[in-house]
């Protein structure tokens, strides 16, 4: 009676309700979950992170349901046999089970799935473990195996859901009615892991099994998709064929249709069919907001007939059309870019593929690999920009006064048309869906149209100009453009920035910022010796760059060679040329170009002979010889440091000591400096030890041993302050000359300065203009370190006037209020010794020697 009760409540009452409460769950599910259709669709909705907050609270329930069963059901309690050693086999049997309730298992059965749905896959494994393994029923521990697999799969346990999924197919008591949950399983098990060939057979076979409808639907889409992404594409325009009669969601026959489009074989059937039936969706008032996927199918189609130019068009379209869906605005923008970078117009490729970085999420498929791409296109075209800019400068350069007078201002005239014919679109009422790309036709007519002169650049500038006119409207080119509202004024920003020696540069915003004035262009222009010596070095480290990038990034390799040949060619004797001869040598062998390398090989020896190049070069065994070297080097370092160890100070020192003066610049060179230091410590006093670690500091490059002398160094500054007293009175004997005769400015050294100092600058400024009328100071913020930094006032004269300035100047109670509860430190400074103090970067080392010697002069 016990056990039939606690059955039947459970069975039509807790169990009944939780599964009610996990069927609802799902149905909700298939209600409100968004596939994503620019990717293959999961087999199963729960890997998704969204659907864990769409059916939470059914999932909560069915647990607490199944919970309730088993903890309140549960009947572990032996039944009360009085003839226990008479029992048959199947009584027997009855006694020995550990469960009692036949509910108890369905229900942690229901308990892990709704777990798993939860993405609670840890607690979910444990739960469908136990009932694997506890299970009355054995349909109950089949099912559950698979549901285990299935976690394996959304963690990535490939090969313990294979052996799961391979011991089921093998077993022949494997439940039939389970077929299609082992099938779904193994298909999610291959597609997750993009194994789409091998996925096929198993979403075919569920193609024949008897499914419910929504999953009907759903598997055809998915095995439609896997036989596009194999290129069969006959049969994927067939089955999204089938998946349109199916009567889906409009979301997926939208999709169904588009993906029919794309999958259209044009080698054989009418293209204009499926263009018309593309053409009808775009009328369809439905679409308004899939416009961009047509666009998109479009260009897929023409791809196909290898019409690139028209599909960039088109995915242009596709993106321009895009409102809500950034991914496949994304999409259409990396379409672009691929097709530009596949015809080698990386100038183009780089913008496509930077837009499509920023609207793509991270979670992308082969986002890494796009931003690494994206990154090097970046420097590539920055470098190709610097070319093609300094040819340009050169070349306008050379032309006679009278011409490039004429040149400039037709360029002018030009910006001033485009101006006029932008001012029109705005007010065009086309003007937001054609600006995108219809500007970059017209600008890119131009620049073709004047053989891409760098000050056409200004042109495809005006790409922006509408999207910047948008968000900020119409704004003064000035510094702190995005503000309305200044709390400086113009003035005091040009008495703020002026130099240190008091010349300013008033109006040089002005000028740049003026674009129909021809000094703007003239700026740049190299028309001296020495300007045409700067603009050939820049040409030179671009075109340096872009070899480094086409060889280990972008792969090209002609380019490559065409990069290194012209730098080779046109700047014979350039810092770049021996590893630019090397690299030169080894792109012609490694083509199987051995007169070419021979000859960049005979270049090396000839004229750098005594380089690391030319000795791999001229003896094959180089590389051998400097590695044996090297492990005799590291041979001695570790027998020094043995004898560190074993407290043999003295010969460590000597040791190091050799070396150093042998190798100061050794790759081993940091080591044997801060083991001397340490081996200091042990023999001498600790000031000795401080000074041996100072050397370490000025005598290697940023290393761990460099970084290790520091932190000891600043351990000791702290500990014993005044070790770093008598090392600063050292400093600045050394560092700082008394200059009694040179212009002195005043000082303001700021401690823990957020670099807004805007009002204390103002103030100054206005202190000056009441005091000093007819006098011309400036005022300059300089930033020290990181925590620190010097605001000068210049312009003043002597010492004598510096530190009558300075008295005055703390006597007001405009500057006193602004700088309370601030550190700061007030002095006067001849410019050489500010010059030094700004590269020492230590205020406390210039106060040692001004107290030192300014409150004892009389001056």
């Amino acid at each position: 009676m016990s056990r039939s009760y606690h059955n039947m409540v459970s069975h039509y009452n807790i169990y009944f309700n939780g599964v009610q409460s996990y069927k609802k769950g799902i149905r909700k599910l298939n209600d409100q979950y968004k596939d994503d259709f620019t990717q293959i669709l999961p087999v199963f909705k729960f890997s998704n992170l969204t659907a864990v907050s769409i059916i939470s609270v059914e999932m909560d329930r069915t647990i607490t349901k199944a919970s309730k069963v088993i903890t309140l059901h549960s009947i572990t309690a032996k039944p009360n046999e009085k003839k226990k050693n008479n029992l048959t086999e199947k009584e027997e049997a009855f006694y020995n089970q550990k469960e009692f309730n036949n509910w108890v298992d369905d229900s942690y059965l229901l308990m892990g799935k709704a777990q798993v749905f939860k993405q609670e896959y840890f607690i979910a494994f444990n739960t469908l473990k136990f009932t694997s393994e506890e299970a009355l029923d054995e349909h109950v521990k089949y099912e559950a195996r698979i549901w285990i697999a299935r976690i394996y799969n959304n963690e990535g346990n490939y090969n313990y859901s294979k052996e799961i999924l391979e011991s089921l197919n093998d077993d022949p008591d494997f439940p039939k009615d389970l077929q299609i949950d082992y099938n779904s399983t193994f298909a999610d098990f291959y597609l997750q892991q993009k194994k789409y060939e091998e996925a096929v057979p198993y979403l075919e076979e569920l193609m024949d099994l008897k499914l419910k409808k929504v999953d009907k639907i759903r598997f055809s889409y998915i095995l439609a998709q896997a036989y596009k992404i194999t290129d069969n594409d006959n049969q994927a325009y067939k089955l999204f064929a089938k998946v349109v009669k199916m009567s889906p969601p409009y979301d997926m026959t939208f999709n169904a249709r588009i993906n029919q489009a794309e999958s259209f074989d044009v080698t054989v059937e009418n293209v204009d069919e499926i263009k018309k039936i593309l053409r009808k969706m775009l009328k369809d008032e439905k679409n308004k907001e899939y416009l961009d996927q047509i666009y998109y199918a479009y260009g897929r189609i023409s791809l196909k007939q290898n019409k690139q130019n028209e599909a960039i068009e088109y995915f242009k379209k596709s993106a321009a059309s895009s409102v809500y869906n950034d991914k496949q605005r994304g999409i259409s923008y990396l379409a672009i870019a691929d097709l530009y970078f596949m015809d080698e117009n990386y100038v183009n490729a780089q913008p496509y593929y930077d837009s499509a970085i920023m609207v793509l999420d991270l979670f992308y498929p082969g986002y890494e690999i796009i931003s690494k791409k994206t990154a090097s296109l970046n420097r590539l075209v920055e470098n190709i920009v610097m070319v093609e800019t300094q040819d340009s400068l050169q070349r306008i350069a050379a032309m006679s006064p009278s011409k490039r007078d004429a040149y400039i201002d037709q360029i002018i005239s030009d910006i001033r048309e485009e101006d006029k014919r932008q001012k029109e679109l705005e007010q065009s009422s086309l003007y937001n869906l054609s600006n995108q790309y219809e500007t970059e036709r017209k600008v890119n007519q131009e620049l073709n149209k004047t053989g891409k002169w760098y000050f056409y650049n200004q042109a495809v500038i005006d790409l922006g100009k509408n999207e910047f006119r948008q968000k900020w409207g119409d704004r003064k080119l000035e510094d702190n453009w995005r503000r309305k509202n200044k709390s400086v004024s113009e003035a005091n920003i040009i008495e703020i920035t002026k130099g240190i020696d008091g010349e300013s540069q008033p109006g040089e915003s002005q000028q740049i910022s003026d674009i129909y004035k021809r000094e703007y262009y003239m700026t740049n222009l190299p028309l001296t010796d020495t300007l045409l010596m700067e603009s050939d070095a820049k040409i030179a480290g671009a075109l340096f760059n872009m070899g480094q990038i086409y060889v280990n990034e972008i792969k090209n390799i002609p380019n490559a060679n065409e990069s290194f040949e012209n730098l080779f060619y046109r700047f014979p004797g350039s810092e770049y040329e021996l590893s630019t001869l090397y690299y030169l040598y080894d792109l012609k062998k490694k083509a199987g170009n051995e007169a070419g390398a021979n000859k960049y090989k005979n270049l090396i020896i000839s004229k750098y002979p005594d380089s690391e190049f030319a000795k791999m070069l001229t003896d094959p065994d180089y590389l051998r010889k400097q590695n044996e070297k090297k492990q005799k080097e590291l041979q001695a370092y570790n027998q020094t440091y043995n004898e560190y160890l074993s407290g043999q100070y003295d010969k460590v020192i000597l040791r190091s000591e050799a070396f150093l003066k042998k190798e100061p610049d050794h790759a081993l060179a940091p080591k044997y400096w801060l083991i001397r230091a340490f081996s200091i410590a042990k023999v001498e006093d600790i000031r000795t030890f401080k000074q041996a670690l100072e050397d370490v500091v000025n005598n290697t490059p940023a290393c761990e041993e460099k970084l290790r002398a520091e932190e000891l160094i600043a351990h000791f500054n702290e500990e014993i302050p005044e070790l770093k007293l008598e090392e600063e009175e050292k400093v600045s004997i050394e560092i700082y000359k008394l200059s009694m005769d040179q212009p002195h400015q005043v000082v303001l050294a700021i401690e823990d300065s957020d670099n807004k100092e805007n009002q204390l600058i103002f103030n100054i400024i206005n202190f000056n203009l009441d005091n000093f009328p007819q006098s011309e100071f400036s005022t300059n913020f300089q930033t020290l370190d990181n925590t620190s930094s010097l605001l000068i006032i210049s312009g003043i004269g002597g010492v004598k006037e510096a530190k009558e300035y300075l008295t005055k100047l703390l006597n007001e109670k405009n500057i006193t209020d602004e700088l309370q509860g601030k550190t700061y430190y007030p002095f006067v400074i001849s410019q050489s010794n500010l010059n030094t103090l700004i590269e020492n970067k230590s205020t406390s080392v210039y106060l040692i020697f001004y107290n030192r010697n300014y409150f004892k002069s009389n001056e």
